[in-house]
């Protein structure tokens, strides 16, 4: 196997990302496709229906590839601001969105969009408070809820506050304050693992817990959010 970046599986597929090439992996770890479409494409998500599966590239592009017919349906770009979309992105619970959170304008503003998975049409885009920062995005299946982690700047540019939060029709609700290294701690954990606890994403976490005490942990932003609101 070679070293990815990244690499998840759904049980029936498994991708694995190395930056430039994109492979796709039948059950028995038989290469069925590899894709050079897109450049920094690190993380990959395969929709929870199991059909597609979605590329985010740091330079502002989605790369889309179809796992019933093994090829690329769409790549385009959300964003012109370069070398700083590493923030989180998730599919809806019954995959016809996906939720991205992406810097517009510059590096320093967030935006929240929503994209139709049918033709990767922009549904929605809800652009944030400048002094607000989001990093991660998590829906979570029991409460029916997504939940942000980001954090406030201050007057002098510079982040003063810490949060986890739920977000209800793209706006940013019942905020609940957690320490700097609680957020720190989550936002590397849930990068971690969105790149499947590859061993090489785990070299550039720092995070200084073992791989199999990270696998072993259940670090949900629902379970945060209760945590501070208990």
């Amino acid at each position: 196997m070679r070293n990815f970046w990244a690499y998840v599986t759904n049980g029936e597929f498994s991708v694995g990302c190395t930056g430039r090439t994109v492979f796709i992996y039948g059950k028995d770890n038989n290469e069925l496709g590899r894709f050079k479409d897109i450049t920094y494409g690190y993380t990959p998500m395969i929709s929870p229906d199991g059909k597609i599966v979605v590329v985010k590239s740091g330079e502002g592009r989605f790369a889309v590839y179809s796992l019933e017919t093994l090829s690329l349906i769409k790549k385009f770009r959300f964003s012109k601001v370069d070398g700083a979309q590493d923030d989180g992105f998730c599919f809806s619970p019954d995959s016809k969105y996906l939720i991205n959170l992406e810097r517009q304008i510059d590096d320093l503003h967030s935006a929240i969009s929503i994209y139709d998975t049918s033709d990767f049409s922009l549904v929605n885009r809800v652009f944030i408070d400048e002094t607000i920062m989001l990093s991660t995005i998590e829906y979570d299946e029991q409460s029916d809820m997504y939940f942000v982690l980001g954090f406030e700047r201050g007057t002098e540019g510079y982040a003063s506050k810490f949060f986890v939060a739920q977000l209800v029709d793209l706006q940013i609700v019942n905020v609940t304050y957690i320490p700097q290294e609680e957020r720190d701690f989550y936002r590397r954990y849930k990068d971690l693992e969105i790149m499947g606890f590859t061993k090489k994403a785990y070299q550039w976490s720092f995070l200084n817990y073992s791989l199999d005490e990270l696998k072993s942990m259940n670090c949900s932003l629902v379970e945060l959010y209760k945590r501070y609101n208990s």
